[in-house]
């Protein structure tokens, strides 16, 4: 199978995935069906040739369908202030990844997502799992045309005390996050999309680390593209989602044209869509408050961290 042949095929799974999801939670009328971190979990799986994430079918889908119950339950059974229920739920949504020996980071919107949005329904996980499945029935199908190459997974170790420290950095300074995007009533710049971005953002050999200023550019084009469709969906009184479907093949072709697969900037694209509509207007700029924050701080981080090895090795 040729090249472009390929790139057509998985481009097109990811786009149908999408718009069907979108259609299916506006036609039942239930929002819960609308996972956006399914976007980011094909851009990740299908729309290149390796997934993006050292990690297995099997772990994929019980890192989702655990994160999916973990966050309702936490809305349901914790009774904190929502930014302590987020924190929490971040905390979690990072033990959980340090400790699954995969790097499948779009598990922490699993997590955050219903917590941020006060979902308690059974039907976000069970909306999660099925779509999880799709996607790696997808996956499955694409590598049997040999449109993308099979998974070869070795688990990664256990994290040690300098690797736990990292991940309870990175959670205070999620938490201070959260804590400022609540408090100042922009709580978009704390979405679970961004999160994942900057959890991954310090993976050395990631395009997002080699490329900061294109990767922040990418997400704040992604949430503007998805927050200026549906606005004109609105506007224009028609169904949300075929709006949805060209959003996700707008970030599809944004995507191959950089040759920057962020799975986050896809996930942050299809929020859009799931959030009320009275702020869809200031989504993409809050977006754009929280990637330039978080992207400083992951800038800040990743120095950090350089300037203590640099003390050890001394």
């Amino acid at each position: 199978m040729k090249s472009k042949t390929k790139s057509i095929l998985t481009s097109a799974m990811t786009v149908l995935l999408i718009t069907g999801m979108a259609a299916a939670a506006e036609l039942l009328g239930n929002r819960e069906i609308l996972f956006p971190e399914i976007a980011a979990i094909a851009a990740g799986s299908l729309l290149v040739p390796q997934p993006k994430w050292k990690t297995d079918s099997k772990h994929i889908l019980a890192m989702i369908a655990f994160g999916a119950v973990a966050g309702i339950l936490i809305v349901r059974l914790l009774p904190l202030p929502q930014w302590m229920q987020m924190s929490a739920a971040f905390l979690l949504a990072s033990l959980m990844l340090a400790y699954s020996g995969t790097t499948f980071a779009p598990a922490i919107s699993a997590i955050v997502l219903p917590v941020m949005l006060g979902t308690e329904s059974i039907v976000y996980p069970a909306a999660a799992i099925i779509l999880t499945s799709l996607i790696l029935a997808m996956r499955k199908l694409a590598t049997h045309l040999c449109a993308v190459e099979p998974i070869s997974f070795t688990p990664e170790p256990l994290p040690d005390r300098s690797e736990l420290a990292d991940v309870l950095l990175r959670w205070c300074i999620g938490s201070a996050v959260i804590f400022l995007a609540l408090h100042t009533g922009m709580r978009f710049a704390a979405a679970p999309p961004l999160l994942v971005a900057f959890t991954e953002f310090r993976k050395p050999h990631s395009a997002a680390h080699n490329r900061p200023f294109a990767t922040g550019a990418l997400l704040i084009g992604c949430a503007g593209c998805g927050a200026l469709l549906r606005l004109s969906a609105l506007a224009l009184h028609i169904p949300a989602f075929p709006a949805a479907g060209l959003t996700a093949l707008l970030v599809v072709l944004i995507m191959h044209r950089t040759q920057l697969f962020i799975p986050p900037a896809a996930a942050l694209a299809i929020l859009a869509y799931l959030i009320p509509a009275e702020a869809v207007a200031v989504y993409p700029l809050q977006i754009a408050c929280g990637t330039i924050i978080l992207i400083a701080l992951a800038l800040l981080h990743i120095e950090h961290l350089k300037a203590v090895k640099r003390h050890a090795n001394i």
